[in-house]
């Protein structure tokens, strides 16, 4: 019987250990984030789990996912993690370990774009990436509700990152997701001789007032980050308010809430509900093809299902 590790005891861990179980995963030790008694290193090597799961939320920068993820590489486990902070912000200690961690779960829900980013081999051909990373945000502004009804809908959902009172500080705290998700996505599978921080990419919060206008615009605005190794589109380059732009390593990197029209291109692939999304535009005017690849999104069962399937790879 294989038998694992869980960080973590949320609504990540939970609904893991029990699916863990389902396969005939043996869970041989769990650890809360403020845990006494052995280290985990004593058990890692007491215990000898075949995997180690990081099923954290990010409170830090990503030191605590960073520290049990390089721990268990060093005793040749493999890790599996949903947290996103690690990536963000240490990706430069992590990359070289990258064959030993499961790192699909960080981006995308159960889509695993990351996944089917890294399989297309984009860092070396021309080419336009678009996404939609936070599903709880395409959610909300998905919603035929009021913003106010929406964002309530997504925290009784369990959609929403913890720690949010009201619409303002729940939305604020999902474009905080955004920023890491877009250091994790470039960190993972485009950079190849820089890496990007929340730092370096730039905050991105909304005022009171900009919410109002958001609330007005009602369907007519999305949430996308926008990766490209081109020219940028002209409707990137003068965006308002937004994540960036930033030029990494070749790459001009953005993330805004863009204006959804029946003729934008948006309009083609975006998700509905809680989907996430990728769409990518190889060569000039596409002429490598188009690709879109959509799933769900936020909350704990697409979490968990991505973090199988990487378990499933790194010790099938």
């Amino acid at each position: 019987m294989k038998k694992v590790a869980i960080i973590g005891a949320g609504t990540i861990a939970k609904p893991l250990s029990i699916r863990l179980k389902a396969k005939g995963v043996n869970v041989c030790f769990s650890l809360r984030r403020n845990h006494q008694g052995p280290t985990f290193e004593e058990l890692l090597a007491r215990e000898k789990p075949q995997a180690v799961f990081v099923a954290i939320s990010t409170l830090d920068k990503g030191e605590a996912a960073r520290d049990y993820i390089l721990a268990s590489v060093k005793a040749g486990i493999p890790v599996i993690t949903c947290e996103k902070g690690a990536f963000a912000y240490h990706a430069k200690a992590l990359l070289p370990h990258l064959d030993k961690i499961g790192f699909s779960a960080t981006v995308g829900g159960g889509t695993r774009m990351l996944k089917y980013v890294a399989g297309r081999h984009l860092a070396d051909k021309q080419v336009e990436i678009h996404a939609v990373v936070n599903g709880t945000l395409n959610f909300i502004f998905d919603s035929e509700q009021s913003l106010g009804e929406a964002c309530g809908e997504a925290s009784r959902l369990g959609y929403a990152e913890p720690g949010a009172s009201d619409p303002l500080s729940l939305i604020n705290g999902e474009l905080k997701d955004v920023g890491m998700k877009i250091c994790d996505f470039f960190n993972t599978v485009l950079a190849k001789n820089e890496f990007i921080t929340p730092k370096r990419l730039g905050s991105f919060t909304l005022t009171t007032k900009d919410l109002e206008e958001l609330s007005q615009e009602g369907g007519n605005r999305r949430m996308v980050v926008s990766f490209t190794n081109k020219t940028p589109p002209k409707e990137l380059r003068r965006l308002g308010k937004q994540f960036g732009p930033r030029c990494i390593d070749g790459w001009h990197i953005t993330g805004s809430f863009r204006q959804i029209t029946q003729a934008s291109q948006l309009s083609s692939w975006l998700p509905g509900g809680v989907g996430n999304a990728v769409h990518i535009i190889e060569g000039k005017l596409g002429s490598g093809g188009i690709y879109t690849l959509s799933g769900p999104g936020a909350g704990p069962e697409p979490t968990t299902s991505a973090m199988l399937a990487d378990f499933d790879e790194l010790c099938g």
